[in-house]
C-alpha cells in the first residue's frame, strides 16, 4: 500500500485552446488633401446663394426699348408739310426762271413730282426734306421705309399734293387725335402707312425709377 502512494504523478501538459481570429473592421481615414479630384458643389446647388434677380430699373428700360414710338406728332407733321410745300415752290420757281417759256411745263411737273415722291426718295433715306428737319418718317404698317414701297408712297401723297385737300388732311388729323386711328390721315388709310418719330426715347434716371 505504501508503494502505490509514493508513486509520483506524471506532469501532463495543459491543452492549448487556440483563440479565434476576429478581423477588426477597417475604417478609411478622412481625405485631408485639398486637391481632391471630386468636382466642387456650387453655391446655387447647395441653396446658399439665390440667382441674381434683375433690378426694377433694368426691367423697365428693357421693356421701354421695345416700344415703337408712333405718336400722332401733329405739330411736327404740319411743320414738315409746310417745309415740303416751300421746297416744292422754290424748285418750281427756280426752274421757271432758268428754263425758257416753252419748257415752263417742266417746272410744274417738278412741283407735283416732289410732293408725290417726297417720302420715297432713296437719296434722302425715305424722308422728305421737311420730315428730315422734324425727325419723323412715313413708313408702311409693317415699319418698312417707302423707298421700297413706291406705290404706297405715291398713294399717301396724292391728296397732300392738292392744296385744298392738304388742309382737309390737317383737319382730319386733328379730329382723330383721341381716336383709335390717331396719327392717320386719309392718305395713310388708303396706302396703309403711318408716321413714326425717329427721336430716341429718353432714358430713365435713377430718381424716376
Amino acid at each position: 500500500m505504501s508503494s502505490l502512494s509514493s508513486t509520483p504523478t506524471p506532469d501532463l501538459p495543459k491543452p492549448s485552446i487556440p483563440k479565434p481570429d476576429i478581423a477588426k473592421p477597417s475604417i478609411p481615414a478622412p481625405n485631408l488633401n485639398p486637391t481632391s479630384s471630386a468636382e466642387p458643389i456650387s453655391a446655387f446647388e447647395t441653396g446658399a446663394m439665390e440667382p441674381a434677380i434683375p433690378s426694377v430699373k433694368e426691367e423697365i428700360i428693357e421693356e421701354s426699348s421695345s416700344i415703337e414710338y408712333s405718336e400722332t406728332l401733329l405739330p411736327n407733321r404740319i411743320l414738315a408739310g409746310a417745309i415740303d410745300m416751300i421746297v416744292a415752290v422754290v424748285l418750281m420757281g427756280v426752274l421757271a426762271v432758268i428754263l425758257p417759256d416753252i419748257l415752263s411745263m417742266i417746272s410744274n411737273a417738278v412741283f407735283i413730282a416732289y410732293l408725290l415722291f417726297k417720302d420715297s426718295l432713296p437719296f434722302l433715306g425715305g424722308q422728305s426734306i421737311g420730315k428730315k428737319a422734324t425727325k419723323i418718317q412715313a413708313v408702311t404698317e409693317a415699319g418698312e421705309p417707302l423707298t421700297k414701297n413706291l406705290k404706297e408712297g405715291i398713294i399717301r401723297n396724292i391728296s397732300a399734293a392738292i392744296p385744298i385737300f392738304a388742309v382737309v388732311e390737317v383737319i382730319i388729323l386733328n379730329s382723330r387725335e383721341k381716336a383709335d386711328n390717331a396719327g392717320l390721315r386719309l392718305g395713310d388709310d388708303f396706302a396703309k402707312t403711318k408716321v413714326i418719330s425717329l427721336k430716341e426715347p429718353e432714358t430713365l434716371s435713377e430718381e424716376e425709377v
